[in-house]
């Protein structure tokens, strides 16, 4: 549906109200460029790069039960030689665990830990 139903136009003019910042990125009449959308169901995942020393990943899901966020995980049969830890980029393996744990919020799923697992216990997960 447009912005030109009433209903839905009344939601744009909210959204204006209460984020007042949006007035100077859509001036005057810009912004019935808009279009209001409501998501019932989804799910996804954000990967924000800006930071490169820093990455930040994680996964949302809207109206459905969580699922577990994609990524490489370590099973058992781990024996702690952190040879994963030297090859991963952002360093986002906990090595004081074993088996070890890769912190999904970080990692780049580059695969380069599991390419290095001499047990082969590093499996990626969809």
């Amino acid at each position: 549906m447009k912005a030109d139903v009433p209903y839905l136009k009344s939601l744009v003019d909210e959204i204006f109200e209460k984020n007042t910042y949006m007035q100077s990125i859509y001036p005057g009449d810009t912004r019935s460029a808009l279009e209001v959308f409501c998501l019932y169901e989804a799910d996804g995942e954000y990967f924000d790069i800006s930071d490169p020393a820093h990455i930040v990943r994680d996964s949302c899901t809207i109206g459905k039960e969580a699922q577990e966020a994609p990524g490489y995980y370590v099973g058992e049969g781990c024996i702690g030689c952190k040879l994963c830890y030297s090859v991963c980029p952002q360093k986002c393996i906990d090595i004081t665990k074993k088996p070890v744990v890769i912190d999904q919020h970080h990692c780049l799923h580059c695969g380069r830990c599991a390419e290095t697992c001499p047990k082969q216990v590093i499996e990626k997960r969809v």
